[in-house]
C-alpha cells in the first residue's frame, strides 16, 4: 500500500514538471512569431490576430496549415500588406511542402538556403517586389511542382540548374527584369505543363528547339521578350499545347507547316513580330484553334480559303501586314466568329456580303484596304456588332438603313471613301451609339434632326462631304458630345445656341463652311472646350467676351470671317491658349494689353489683315514661347523693339503697317527676310544709315524736284512696260508651265526628318492617293526608312500674281498647323512648294481616320 501511494506521488510530480514543456509554443511557432514581429507595428498585423504564443503548436493559426503530427507544412498569405523581407525563419522547417506569399509587398531577396526545404512542391512568390536574382539553389528541390515568381523586380538569368526539377509541371516568371537565354535544361522537364517567361525585355536568343521535349506542356509563353530567330519547327511535337504566345518580340521568317501538328492548339498569338510567308493552310487543320492573333508582321499573300474550316474560331486578327485578293467566302462558315480584324492590308474585290451571315460577329474591322462596292445590307443582320471601321477603303453607294438593326452598335467608321447620299436618319436611333465618323466622302443632304435621339455620341464627324442645311439645334441634346467635326462642307445658317448645352465637349471644329450670323455667347458655357475652330465661314458681329470664360482653350480660330469690333480683353483670361488666329477679319482698334499676359501661347498668334491700330503693347515682350507671329495687313504703329525680346521666334511677319524706328538689333532680326517687314516707310533696316538719318536735312525745293522728276519717269516705263507686256503676252504664257517645272523644289521642315524631298515626289502617283477633299488630294507615302507619312497636295490657288485672302490655303494652313501639338490634331512635320505646286507633310495614323 505505501509503495502504490509513493509511485502515484512520484508520478504526480513528473506531470507537474513537465506541465510548462508540454503547454509552451513549439520551436516553428516561435519562429513565425519572430517572423511575424518585422511587421506588427503595421495594420496588417491585425490579420494575424490568431497567432497566439499560448498555443502549444501554429496549426490552428489562420495561414498555416500542419502535418497529422503537428509539424507546418503549408503556409499561405495573399493580399495583406506585409512590409518585410522573405521569412528566412521558414528555411528550417523540415516538412514544409508548400510556401504561398503573395501579394504582399515582400521585398530583399531569395535566400539561397531555399534549397534546404527539401519537401518542397509548391513556391509561389509572386506579385510582390523581390529583387536579385534566382538562385541555382532552386535546382536542389527535386520534389518541386510548381514555381511561381512571376511579377516581381528578379534580374540575371534563368539558372540552368531549374532542369533538376524533374517533376516540376508549373513555371512562371513572367513580369520581372530576367535576362540572357531560355536555358536548353528546361527540356529535361518531361513533366513541365506551364512555361511563362514573358515580359522580360533582356531574354534574348531563339526559343530552344529542346523544349519539344516538353511533351505536356500546355502553355507556352515568351511574349514582350527579346526573344528572336524563327518559330522552331520541332514545336509541332507538342501534342497537348493549348497556347503559343510568342507576341511583341523579335521573330522572323515563317509560321511552319508543323504546328499544324499541335492538334490540341486553341490560342495562336505571334503579333508584333517580323514573320513574314504567307499564313500556312495547314494552319486552319486545326479544329480546335479559338483564337488566332497574327497582326503587325511582314505577312503576304493571300487570307487561306480553308479558314471557314476551324468552325470554333472566335477572334481572327491579321492586321496591319501585306495580305492581298479577296476576303474568303468561307468566312461565313464561323457561326461563333466574335472578332474579324483585317485593317491595314492590300485586301481587294468588293465588300463581302456574306459578313452578314456571321451572326455571333461583334467586332469588324476592314479599314485601310482596296475593298470596293457597296456596303451590303445584310450587315443589318448582325445584331451583336458593337464596332464596325471600313474607312479607307474605295466603298460607293449609300449607307445602308438596316445598319440601324445593328442595336448594340457602338462605333462606326465609314470615313476616306466614296459614299454618297444622305446620312440615314434610322442611324440616329441607335442608344449605344458613342463615334460616328464618315470624314471625307460625298455623303449630301442635312444632318437629321434625329440626332439628337443619340444620346451616347461622344465623337461625331462629318467632315469634309456635301452636307447642306443647317446645323439642327437638336444636336444640343447630346450632352456626353466631346468631340464635334463638321468642317469643310456647305452648312449654312447659324451656329445653334442650343451647342452651349452639350457640356463635355473639347474641341469644336466647324470650319470651311458657309456659316452665317454671330458667334453665340452660349459658347461660354463649353468650359472643358480645347479647341474652337469657326475659321473660314461668313460669320459677323463681334467677338463675344465671354469666350474668355473659356479658360480650358488651346487654340481658338476665327479667321477668315467678317468678324467685327475690337478684340475683348477677356481673352487674356484663356492662359492655356497656344494659338490665337482671328486674321482675315473686320476688327479694329488697339491689340489689348491682356494679350501680352498669354504666356502659354507658343505657336502662333496671327491678327494680320484686319484694321488694328496702335502700338504693339508693351505686354508682348512676355510671350517668351512664341514661335510664330503674323501682325501684316493693320494700321499699327510705333517701335518693333519690344519683339526683340521673343526668343523663340521662328516666324514674323509686320508687313504693311506703319511702324517705325530701326529694327531689333537681335540675330532673328538681321536674318529676317524683306518680305516680313515691308510696307512700313518708318522703318529703318540698317541702324548706321538710320543714325545718320536723322542728322541729315533736305532743301524742301529739292525734294520736289526729285518727285517731279520721279513721277515723270515712272509714267515712261510704266507706257514702256505696257507695251512690253501686250508684245509678249502670248509668248510667257506658254512659256510659264515649262518654267515653273525647272524650279526647285523649296523644302521647310518643322520636325528632324529623316527622309529625303526626293522620297517624297517621287511616290506622288495615282496608285499612292488616299484622300481628296476641298482643298487637295491626300497621299500615303512609305519613305525608304520604313516611315509612312501623309501627304497633302493642295488644289493650285485660284488668282496668280495676287493674294486671295479667302482662297489661299496653303499659307492658311502652314501658320495653323507648323507647329501644333496636340493629342487630336495631325502633327505638321514641313512644308514644301515648287511655283503654284504646294504640299503639307503630315504624321499618318495609321489606327485612326487621318482627320482624327
Amino acid at each position: 500500500m505505501l509503495g502504490d501511494q509513493v509511485s502515484a506521488l512520484l508520478i504526480f510530480i513528473l506531470r507537474v514538471s513537465l506541465l510548462p514543456t508540454v503547454l509552451s509554443l513549439n520551436q516553428e511557432g516561435h519562429a513565425l512569431l519572430s517572423w511575424l514581429s518585422a511587421f506588427n507595428s503595421s495594420p496588417s498585423s491585425s490579420f494575424f490576430s490568431s497567432w497566439n504564443q499560448t498555443h502549444r503548436d501554429p496549426c490552428r493559426w489562420d495561414f498555416i496549415e500542419c502535418t497529422s503530427d503537428g509539424f507546418v507544412s503549408g503556409i499561405a498569405i495573399s493580399s495583406v500588406y506585409i512590409p518585410t523581407g522573405f521569412p528566412t525563419q521558414v528555411l528550417s522547417f523540415p516538412r514544409l511542402s508548400s510556401l504561398v506569399i503573395k501579394g504582399v509587398n515582400l521585398t530583399g531577396e531569395i535566400p539561397p538556403a531555399i534549397g534546404n526545404l527539401s519537401e518542397l512542391t509548391t513556391l509561389d512568390l509572386s506579385f510582390n517586389g523581390m529583387t536579385g536574382k534566382i538562385p541555382p539553389e532552386i535546382g536542389e528541390l527535386s520534389m518541386l511542382e510548381s514555381l511561381s515568381l512571376n511579377s516581381n523586380f528578379l534580374q540575371g538569368v534563368i539558372p540552368t540548374s531549374i532542369g533538376n526539377c524533374s517533376v516540376l509541371a508549373e513555371l512562371e516568371l513572367y513580369d520581372n527584369e530576367l535576362s540572357g537565354r531560355i536555358p536548353t535544361e528546361i527540356g529535361k522537364l518531361t513533366s513541365l505543363k506551364t512555361f511563362r517567361a514573358g515580359g522580360n525585355p533582356g531574354i534574348s536568343g531563339e526559343i530552344p528547339p529542346e523544349l519539344s521535349s516538353c511533351i505536356e506542356l500546355d502553355y507556352l509563353g515568351l511574349s514582350d521578350t527579346g526573344i528572336s530567330g524563327t518559330i522552331p519547327a520541332s514545336l509541332g511535337e507538342l501534342k497537348k499545347l493549348r497556347t503559343l504566345s510568342v507576341y511583341t518580340a523579335n521573330l522572323a521568317g515563317e509560321i511552319p507547316e508543323s504546328i499544324s501538328n499541335c492538334s490540341a492548339l486553341e490560342d495562336l498569338f505571334l503579333y508584333q513580330n517580323r514573320i513574314s510567308g504567307s499564313i500556312p493552310e495547314e494552319l486552319f487543320l486545326l479544329r480546335s484553334l479559338k483564337r488566332i492573333l497574327l497582326w503587325q508582321n511582314n505577312l503576304a499573300g493571300q487570307v487561306p480559303t480553308n479558314i471557314g474550316n476551324c468552325s470554333g474560331l472566335l477572334v481572327i486578327d491579321f492586321s496591319v501586314n501585306s495580305l492581298s485578293g479577296e476576303v474568303p467566302p468561307s468566312l461565313a462558315n464561323l457561326a461563333s466568329l466574335e472578332e474579324l480584324l483585317l485593317s491595314e492590308n492590300e485586301l481587294s474585290g468588293e465588300f463581302p456580303r456574306f459578313i452578314g451571315e456571321i451572326s455571333s460577329l461583334k467586332q469588324l474591322e476592314l479599314d485601310n484596304n482596296k475593298l470596293s462596292g457597296g456596303i451590303p445590307a445584310s450587315i443589318g443582320k448582325l445584331d451583336n456588332l458593337f464596332l464596325f471601321y471600313a474607312w479607307q477603303n474605295h466603298l460607293k453607294g449609300s449607307i445602308p438603313d438596316e445598319l440601324a438593326n445593328c442595336k448594340k452598335l457602338q462605333a462606326l467608321d465609314f470615313s476616306h471613301n466614296f459614299l454618297t447620299g444622305p446620312i440615314p436618319s434610322q442611324l440616329f436611333s441607335l442608344k449605344n451609339l458613342s463615334q460616328l465618323l464618315l470624314i471625307s466622302n460625298s455623303l449630301s443632304g442635312e444632318i437629321p434632326p434625329e440626332i439628337g435621339k443619340c444620346t451616347s455620341l461622344t465623337r461625331l464627324r462629318l467632315g469634309s462631304n456635301q452636307l447642306t442645311g443647317n446645323i439642327p439645334p437638336e444636336i444640343g441634346l447630346l450632352y456626353s458630345l466631346s468631340f464635334l467635326e463638321l468642317s469643310a462642307n456647305r452648312i449654312s445658317g447659324p451656329i445653334p445656341p442650343e451647342i452651349g448645352n452639350c457640356l463635355k465637349l473639347e474641341m469644336v471644329d466647324l470650319h470651311a463652311n458657309q456659316l452665317m450670323g454671330t458667334v453665340p455667347a452660349s459658347l461660354e458655357r463649353l468650359v472643358h472646350l480645347n479647341v474652337l475652330d469657326i475659321s473660314l465661314n461668313h460669320l459677323s458681329g463681334p467677338i463675344p467676351s465671354n469666350l474668355g470664360n473659356l479658360t480650358s482653350l488651346n487654340k481658338l480660330i476665327i479667321r477668315g470671317n467678317n468678324i467685327s469690333g475690337s478684340i475683348p480683353s477677356s481673352l487674356g483670361l484663356c492662359k492655356d491658349l497656344q494659338l490665337l488666329d482671328l486674321s482675315f477679319n473686320r476688327l479694329i482698334g488697339l491689340i489689348p494689353h491682356e494679350i501680352g499676359q498669354l504666356q502659354g501661347l507658343d505657336i502662333m498668334l496671327n491678327l494680320s489683315w484686319n484694321s488694328l491700330s496702335g502700338l504693339i503693347p508693351s505686354s508682348f515682350s512676355k510671350l517668351s514661347k512664341l514661335a510664330n507671329l503674323d501682325l501684316s495687313r493693320n494700321s499699327l504703329s510705333g517701335s518693333l523693339e519690344v519683339l526683340g525680346r521673343l526668343d523663340n521666334l521662328v516666324s514674323l511677319d509686320v508687313s504693311c503697317n506703319n511702324f517705325s524706328g530701326p529694327l531689333p538689333d537681335t540675330k532673328f532680326f538681321q536674318n529676317l527676310p524683306a518680305s516680313a517687314y515691308l510696307g512700313n516707310q518708318g522703318l529703318c533696316v540698317n541702324r548706321n544709315k538710320c543714325s545718320r538719318a536723322v542728322h541729315r536735312t533736305k532743301n524742301s525745293r529739292n525734294l520736289l524736284v526729285c518727285i517731279f522728276l520721279g513721277i515723270t519717269m515712272m509714267a515712261l516705263i510704266v507706257s514702256s512696260g505696257m507695251y512690253l507686256y501686250l508684245r509678249s503676252y502670248g509668248a510667257a504664257k506658254l512659256q510659264r508651265g515649262d518654267e515653273e517645272r525647272e524650279l526647285e523644289w523649296h523644302f521647310t521642315p518643322f520636325q528632324k526628318l529623316n527622309f529625303s524631298l526626293t522620297d517624297i515626289v517621287s511616290k506622288l502617283s495615282e496608285s499612292n492617293v488616299i484622300g481628296k477633299g476641298c482643298s487637295g488630294l491626300v497621299y500615303r507615302v512609305e519613305t525608304p526608312t520604313k516611315q509612312v507619312i501623309a501627304v497633302k497636295k493642295l488644289w493650285p490657288p485660284s488668282n496668280e500674281g495676287c493674294l486671295d485672302p479667302e482662297r489661299d490655303l496653303f499659307s492658311s494652313e502652314v501658320r495653323i498647323l507648323g507647329s501644333i501639338r496636340h493629342k487630336n490634331i495631325v502633327r505638321l512635320l514641313g512644308y514644301c512648294n515648287r511655283g503654284q505646286n504646294r504640299l503639307l507633310l503630315f504624321d499618318y495614323i495609321s489606327n485612326e481616320t487621318f482627320n482624327s
